[in-house]
């Protein structure tokens, strides 16, 4: 165990070096839980506005940085006092910036798309049963589909909202502006120009949940435009939330490429940190350390039966076993204590929401189709 709270050190510096603006070098940074990333691409960002915020904004071009959430977004603005030299997004918004305005383009992709899509949903339906909800189902949406296919010529201008429900007969949806991105982008050198001549720096963060055929296509363009391009990956593949991610991602990069690795994480105990390593051991070979101030702290692993009753009572008495073993009593009180809800239905009922829920699901059948009020559910 190192007692040395500044191990990596040297990977910042390494980050900084990649920035360079003339000649940018990618990167791909493991950062496991707890390991400062953020910090590490603030200060990268600052060194880069010190040395060439000036240089960007005369040239109308931009450092972009690709981050998760709206709050990981706005935090990172803030932190960099909302520089123009800096471009900070979520992906959507991201790749909408990109393509929106080329409506020719556009309509040509969703035209054939849905098309394809239409084909796809006949063979299904032909191979389904007659009478049955899932045929009813197929049916309803090669409709809606064939419907839309039929307006597009009345589609003069494509809208997009990253945070709106997109309902309206001009809209695209999420899925259709990333896969139209990463689609212009293979295919269209117009657009790959467009990307590298505004943004000769892109970084995105969380990179493992990004979308791999998105992913694909950007590091194809780093890889033709390497010399006026660069990409800096910030990630953990054990720390993937959606199963659309690069499933490979960091491994079989090109040989020109950076892998620095950050080791220490300084947000965890011991205990919990050597579980963290235990846990990926199988995986991989990243092993994280402790500050050497961390406290042991305590790990406990609870198995209850599916079928013993009350949820809330099994963790009440979890939380008991808890606070003994800890001496702390702060346990025993459920909002003093963080929980991890996986579902929907769970989390409407420890909320206090759920005849809410119930009846809004009622209501949305009687609105929407029965895969919308599915989806939403």
């Amino acid at each position: 165990m190192s007692n040395d709270t500044n191990i990596d050190a040297s990977v910042d510096s390494t980050i900084q070096s990649c920035l360079n603006i003339q000649a940018p070098q990618s990167f791909f940074l493991f950062a496991g839980a707890g390991s400062g990333k953020t910090r590490s691409l603030i200060e990268a960002l600052k060194t880069i506005k010190e040395k060439d915020g000036s240089n960007l904004k005369l040239n109308g071009k931009q450092i972009a940085i690709i981050t998760y959430t709206t709050a990981a977004r706005d935090e990172i603005n803030r932190r960099l006092d909302f520089d123009y030299a800096f471009s900070v997004s979520t992906i959507h918004s991201f790749i909408w910036d990109l393509i929106q305005g080329y409506n020719v383009d556009i309509k040509k992709w969703l035209s054939t798309n849905l098309q394809a899509e239409c084909q796809e949903l006949q063979t299904e339906i032909t191979k389904s049963r007659q009478g049955t909800k899932t045929r009813a189902e197929k049916e309803k949406s090669l409709e809606s589909k064939q419907k839309r296919i039929g307006n597009l010529a009345n589609i003069k201008k494509f809208i997009y909202s990253p945070t709106g429900d997109n309902r309206s007969r001009d809209s695209l949806n999420h899925s259709e502006v990333i896969k139209i991105g990463a689609y212009f982008l293979e295919h269209k050198p117009l657009m790959q120009e467009i990307l590298i001549n505004k943004y000769p720096i892109v970084l995105i963060d969380e990179s493992q949940d990004t979308n791999k055929h998105l992913m694909e296509a950007l590091l194809g363009v780093q890889s033709k435009y390497s010399s006026r391009f660069g990409m800096g990956l910030f990630g953990d593949t054990m720390q993937r939330i959606y199963s659309d991610g690069k499933i490979d991602l960091g491994r079989n990069l090109p040989a020109d490429w950076k892998t620095p690795v950050k080791k220490m994480n300084y947000r965890s105990p011991k205990r919990v940190i050597q579980l963290i390593n235990k846990i990926r051991a199988a995986v991989d070979n990243n092993e994280q350390q402790p500050r050497n101030d961390a406290s042991e702290g305590y790990v406990r692993m609870f198995i209850a039966n599916s079928n013993s009753g009350d949820k809330f009572s099994v963790e009440n008495s979890m939380r008991s076993k808890m606070a003994a073993a800890t001496q702390d009593s702060l346990w025993l009180d459920a909002k003093n204590v963080k929980t991890l809800i996986l579902e929907h239905h769970m989390a409407a009922k420890r909320m206090n929401f759920l005849k809410c829920l119930i009846q809004f699901i009622r209501l949305m059948n009687t609105k929407l189709d029965c895969v919308t009020a599915h989806f939403l559910f």
